[in-house]
């Protein structure tokens, strides 16, 4: 960008105003649906006088109080409503249509499951429900759904716990006491559970880690118009045996085991070492965290040095930073930037388009690409407020000499309201799905 004062003070009232107004509709589309427990305790408590209902599964979201202080009470809803909705989806499956699916009160952080009967032999005694079984099969019904969602719900999901506990009847007992006090220890089994889990995830990224057990996928970036490659994000991913037992986003898990760092470093390596064939123009996007450009760092010097040594030309490299970084963060790494960028290494914002976007940081980062947030992009067919937004984002792209990317393209619908708009760029499974090197062809 030529000029610092290309923003004005309108432009981040009114990107601030998108924004929100998208994320307000976002949110009324995702209001759970679910009933809460004081309107069905009774239909319950008769239940489980009656042998029918076996056992209670908690989804405890408690955790996430100081993650809605920060992402406001609107993401806390439409995550809640994400979740109810899931679990909604697997009525007929897992969880069984006789099963009752409640809040457990108004406004509330707890979603609970009332289990009606054996999973296994009608025969089978209550006692022996594998309600071990039956959390995982849900955590899995649940998570997976998610894993390919915006990183802020990766990073709330991580918080989410899950308990369980059996309802067995004592005729001299009031049900409804008994339904109240198999809540509280189910919430005392999600207690434990989660630190358990917790202790397997940190154990499961140090191996990865350490032993570079880390899939590396490129996702090509393309012209919309010509549906020419431009070039490949690189990705990371767990296999699906470390992913199962992580339940989270691979980065997620390594921030909650302070191993963001290492992980960061050895998926930018790798992502390097393992890139697709490259035409003289194809471009390798990959992604950073901020304290990759602190100074100094001797591993990017090398990633550096040994892509020019590959006789590979800086403006085909492309690092991603996230808009989730502080100012504070850009004014500690912009030497770096401005000593890559004279050089001619190129950037990029990532995750622009939901919540406050800082103009700020767009004008003293002046990256060379802006990828638009996947959130923003998926549905934008259907929604007037993504699209006046995602148009906003063109107009300041132009203005900051950047070019924009719109990520998650899914649907031929939204592909084509792009087209309309004007975005250049695009990636998403509608595009490709993200392959192994080998498997990919440079554009």
């Amino acid at each position: 960008m030529t000029e610092k004062d290309a923003f004005e003070t309108g432009d981040q009232l009114a990107l601030t105003e998108l924004a929100e107004a998208v994320a307000d509709e976002e949110a009324e589309q995702a209001v759970p649906v679910l009933p809460v427990l004081h309107d069905v305790l009774d239909e319950i408590a008769e239940e489980v006088t009656n042998h029918c209902c076996v056992g209670v599964i908690l989804l405890d979201v408690s955790n996430l109080g100081p993650w809605e202080r920060r992402h406001g009470a609107t993401s806390f809803q439409t995550l809640m409503g994400h979740l109810s909705g899931a679990i909604k989806e697997m009525q007929g499956g897992v969880i069984r249509r006789s099963d009752r699916i409640c809040l457990e009160a108004v406004g509330g952080d707890t979603v609970l499951i009332f289990l009606s009967q054996p999973r296994k032999e009608d025969s089978q005694p209550a006692s022996m429900v594998d309600l071990e079984d039956v959390v995982g099969r849900i955590k899995r019904g649940l998570f997976e759904p998610l894993a390919m969602s915006q990183m802020i719900y990766q990073k709330a999901l991580d918080l989410v716990s899950m308990g369980s506990a059996l309802i067995l009847h004592n005729s001299s007992v009031d049900p409804r006491r008994e339904i109240y006090r198999a809540i509280r220890r189910a919430r005392a089994d999600a207690m434990v559970s989660y630190h358990e889990m917790q202790r397997r995830r940190n154990r499961v990224v140090g191996h990865m880690i350490a032993h570079r057990k880390i899939h590396t996928v490129y996702q090509p970036i393309m012209r919309l118009k010509s549906r020419e490659v431009l070039g490949f994000e690189a990705l990371s991913r767990a296999d699906r045996t470390d992913a199962e037992r992580l339940g989270v986003h691979l980065f997620v898990a390594a921030s909650r085991a302070e191993l963001d760092g290492e992980l960061d470093q050895a998926c930018r390596a790798l992502s390097v070492v393992r890139r697709p064939a490259m035409t003289d123009e194809t471009k390798l996007f990959i992604n950073c965290l901020p304290p990759t450009f602190f100074s100094p760092n001797r591993e990017l010097d090398r990633l550096v040095d040994g892509w020019l040594e590959d006789g590979l030309k800086p403006t085909q490299l492309v690092f991603e930073v996230t808009e989730q970084i502080t100012y504070e963060q850009v004014v500690r790494i912009m030497p770096t930037i401005q000593r890559l960028r004279d050089r001619g290494f190129l950037f990029a914002l990532d995750d622009v388009g939901t919540g406050a976007a800082n103009l700020r940081l767009l004008a003293d980062l002046e990256p060379d690409f802006i990828k638009m947030d996947i959130g923003l992009t998926n549905g934008i067919s259907g929604s007037h407020r993504k699209r006046e937004l995602a148009e906003y984002l063109m107009e300041l792209a132009r203005k900051s000499g950047a070019t924009l990317i719109a990520e998650g393209i899914e649907t031929d619908e939204d592909l084509q309201v792009l087209v309309e708009i004007g975005v250049p760029l695009g990636q998403g499974y509608l595009l490709g799905r993200p392959q192994e090197a080998g498997k990919l062809l440079a554009g």
